[in-house]
């Protein structure tokens, strides 16, 4: 009778269940998306458009062939240039900061789009990148001011990159038994005059950029004056194992225009549950010509960029912690002893110029003697 109730149980269960269909109906085209900012002074602008997709399409889709153009209210006239699919690029703008500029965009079927003619916004220069040792780790501040107090509201980017090395020099390499390929090994030589530590998959750097909007405001406040966390570095982390650095991109943003940032973070940010802001419908300022009513996601905005890179060293924090956990296995060069510790290598001595035979070595994993498993070995040219 229980296996009776409890299978009646499920079966009610399982019919319960309904096939929930979206709401939101897309054409299907999907509804043009233009992202970046205009740059009003020397440095390059890169405006992104593409299409949306349905919920289930994680794919971008660029907006090729598309003529792009900024115009001013004197006339003038300014294009900018595919370079990449669905990138538009321009340089050396040079705006006026006294007229009002209108983005229009006439895609390659014919679709044209304008935006509404906006000022060019103050951005003030990055004062300092700032950090405190916090909740163990290291917590990074942005700051900034306006004396004038008319910025007020503000966007930034970042790109982090960190120096790494492998646990161990490497010097030879020997041959996997039964695997195709190499395996790369710490090796020790009786004769330290022979060793040749190869420095390529020594050296490693790694990379990482900001993912979701990082925006603030001052407009609460009596004055223009931004001191907010902007990154963090988790304690005993491999990015500060040698040498940290972070590159930080400031825009500035009229009022109407991070207000709709704002929405546009808590719709795609702060929706996992029925406690979070619920998604609002974004109101941008550009607009299809012919179908006022066609949504558009972008705003559009210009702002001169403001930029600041500081390099964080593992030696000013003595107590930091970073540990590889890798260690090395030491191992007799012959074949009995190379067996029975696992290793599976194949020894060889012919063809070696070391000055003499190898008597004994020391092995590790490959991810603790190469470092170009988990990093790039080619060093950066802003690197110190």
């Amino acid at each position: 009778m229980k296996r009776l109730t409890s299978w009646l149980l499920t079966l009610l269960l399982v019919s319960c269940r309904e096939r929930y269909e979206a709401p939101v109906q897309l054409p299907v085209t999907g509804y043009l998306v233009v992202e970046g900012v205009v740059n009003s002074g020397s440095d390059t602008t890169i405006l992104k458009l593409s299409r949306t997709t349905k919920l289930d399409n994680r794919t971008i889709q660029p907006e090729k062939a598309a003529q792009v153009k900024l115009h001013g209210e004197d006339n003038s006239v300014y294009p900018l240039i595919e370079k990449l699919a669905g990138e538009y690029r321009t340089d050396n703008l040079n705006l006026k900061n006294n007229l009002k500029y209108g983005l229009e965009i006439q895609t390659s079927d014919g679709r044209k789009y304008q935006s509404d003619y906006v000022p060019v916004v103050t951005n003030p220069p990055i004062d300092s990148i700032s950090w405190l040792r916090e909740n163990g780790g290291l917590q990074l501040y942005i700051n900034t001011h306006n004396p004038l107090d008319n910025t007020r509201y503000y966007q930034w980017e970042y790109a982090e990159t960190w120096e790494i090395h492998a646990a161990y020099f490497s010097s030879l390499k020997y041959h996997i038994e039964q695997l195709p390929g190499s395996q790369i090994y710490s090796v020790e030589y009786r004769n330290p005059v022979t060793r040749n530590n190869d420095s390529s998959i020594y050296y490693c750097w790694q990379f990482n950029s900001s993912v979701n909007l990082q925006l603030g405001s001052s407009a609460k406040l009596s004055h223009d004056i931004i001191n907010l966390p902007i990154a963090y570095i988790p304690n005993a982390s491999r990015e500060l194992s040698v040498l940290y650095s972070i590159d930080v991109k400031q825009y500035a943003w009229s009022k109407a225009g991070y207000e709709y940032l704002e929405i546009m973070k808590k719709n795609t940010e702060a929706t996992g549950s029925v406690f979070d802001a619920q998604p609002s419908q974004l109101n941008g300022n550009i607009h299809n010509v012919s179908d006022p009513l066609e949504p558009v996601v972008g705003f559009f905005n210009i702002s001169t960029l403001r930029e600041k890179r500081v390099f964080i060293r593992n030696s000013d924090f003595p107590d930091w912690g970073y540990k590889s956990g890798c260690y090395q296995i030491k191992i007799n060069n012959y074949s009995d002893d190379i067996k029975r510790k696992g290793i599976g290598l194949i020894p060889t001595y012919e063809g070696l110029s070391f000055g003499g035979l190898i008597m004994d070595f020391f092995a590790a994993d490959s991810y603790c003697v190469d470092c170009t498993l988990s990093g790039s070995n080619l060093k950066p040219i802003y690197w110190p």
